[in-house]
């Protein structure tokens, strides 16, 4: 069983000389999505791992509650590794996991997780 839990992000963008503001990062980020998706959709959601250097992408529509997928883009990894860089500049925002969910109408949420058992695979793993 997998140990998540919610992360508050504290967020002061004044601190960082991002060429970006954050919701410019929020918008291309459902751009993309928008742009893989083919047809009409009710809701869509991108979710990531994102692990240091490298990231693991998953991207589902539903239309009429049948589920579906598209294609990531590769600028999404720019767009979350920017995200990431802004959001746990202060340690006590880590994050490891995030759902993007879109609507149609352009409304949006984004959660950010930590998962343990995630880090710690990775860990495991670099240690090989």
């Amino acid at each position: 069983m997998m140990s998540l839990s919610k992360v508050r992000l504290k967020i002061n963008q004044d601190k960082f000389n991002m060429s970006r503001k954050i919701e410019d990062i929020y918008q291309s980020i459902a751009i993309g999505m928008v742009n893989n998706i083919q047809g009409e959709w009710d809701k869509s959601y991108l979710f990531v791992e994102f692990i240091g250097d490298a990231a693991n992408f998953k991207g589902e529509f539903y239309l009429n509650e049948e589920k579906q997928y598209f294609i990531v883009d590769d600028e999404a990894f720019d767009d979350f590794e920017e995200l990431h860089n802004i959001t746990t500049h202060d340690s006590e925002n880590k994050w490891n996991r995030s759902k993007f969910t879109l609507e149609p109408t352009g409304k949006f949420n984004i959660d950010f997780e930590w998962d343990q058992e995630l880090a710690d695979e990775i860990e495991d793993f670099s240690h090989q």
